[in-house]
């Protein structure tokens, strides 16, 4: 769920108020240890995090991550890395650009925590097969963060900018604003959109978005005691949630950034705005784990829709990192697999 790490130095004093420890009060019947591997990485001088990453029918697994453009020079854009499996795992394709800052509005600065989704939507006329919700700020101290979309009628693009956008606005322009984006299909008209609010925390809300002329929001939701920076999944049996947390974290740089990503669930009969020390812990990535101190922004491997596909496996996307002055060009994209069997026959 993205997706801040980047901008840690710029905006620390704002998500002070909005990213805090998870107190792990929930019921623990855990942990799991994941398998953790490397991924891909968009070379030296090239950052990748934030990834929202689905998998079709035919096994093809499509990341879309926040990625620079120019080596070493810190602006945002959106990136697709496309995944072929092959018998010795993934072979991962080079990245391609899909989505650009503006030339001028409210994204002109950075886009960012791109979160794509098959669903049909009509608009002026055309229809279009996939949707992506994203971030963008128009100020470099990436403060008055807002969540736009752009819409396709191909999974790989192109991708183009709804002319309304934001669909999720933030007036205040000294406060992180809104961001970090994830949705979930409901039905053939209605979304679930997830996404971080400085205005108090974790939100989500009910939006139909089956017709981009007729958009109508549903009432906003909160799940306190969640922090920011994290990225729901649905089964047919629980809500998966993963997350970053600050654990006995040392005090080098980037401070901004979580040392562990952890993967919590509710079953799906209970409210979904359960406060998050109440969600069931299933695992984390800890520096023990992926052998990085940082281990931070992650998200789930779902369906096209945002469902995971059984629950016996959870593949989750993180990004590690170093510590020191070469903390932001380490950012590569890895995996950990948690096996669910294990923790839900010790549940019994």
């Amino acid at each position: 769920m993205k997706k801040n790490g980047l901008y840690g130095i710029l905006i620390t004093g704002a998500l002070s108020l909005l990213m805090y420890s998870f107190t792990g009060k929930g019921e623990d019947k855990g942990p799991v240890i994941p398998e953790v591997n490397y991924e891909f990485s968009g070379g030296a001088g090239f950052y990748n995090y934030a990834p929202s990453v689905i998998q079709d029918e035919y096994g093809i697994r499509y990341a879309f991550v926040c990625q620079n453009l120019e080596p070493f020079k810190i602006v945002d854009y959106i990136y697709l890395y496309k995944g072929i499996p092959t018998k010795n795992g993934y072979k991962w394709q080079p990245g391609t650009r899909i989505l650009n800052p503006s030339d001028s509005g409210w994204d002109i600065n950075h886009i960012c925590d791109p979160d794509v989704r098959k669903f049909k939507t009509t608009y002026n006329g055309q229809t279009y097969d996939y949707i992506m919700t994203y971030l963008g700020t128009d100020q470099w101290d990436n403060h008055h963060n807002q969540i736009g979309l752009a819409i396709s009628k191909n999974i790989e693009g192109p991708y183009i900018k709804f002319d309304r956008n934001p669909i999720v606005g933030s007036e205040d322009k000294n406060t992180w604003g809104v961001g970090q984006s994830t949705s979930i299909v409901l039905n053939d008209s209605t979304v679930r959109l997830f996404y971080s609010n400085s205005k108090g925390g974790f939100t989500y809300r009910d939006v139909v978005l089956n017709n981009l002329n007729n958009i109508k929001f549903g009432e906003e939701k909160k799940i306190t005691g969640m922090g920011s920076n994290n990225y729901p999944a649905f089964s047919k049996k629980n809500v998966y949630m993963v997350s970053e947390r600050r654990i006995n974290m040392d005090k080098q740089i980037p401070t901004w950034v979580g040392n562990v990503s952890e993967l919590t669930c509710l079953p799906l009969g209970r409210d979904l705005s359960t406060p998050g020390d109440q969600w069931i812990k299933i695992g984390t990535v800890t520096p023990a784990e992926s052998r990085f101190p940082r281990n931070h922004n992650p998200g789930i491997l779902t369906d096209e829709r945002g469902y995971v596909f059984n629950d016996d496996e959870l593949v989750m996307y993180f990004t590690p990192a170093m510590t020191g002055s070469n903390w932001l060009w380490s950012y590569d994209m890895y995996s950990a697999t948690f096996d669910l069997r294990k923790f839900f026959k010790s549940s019994k």
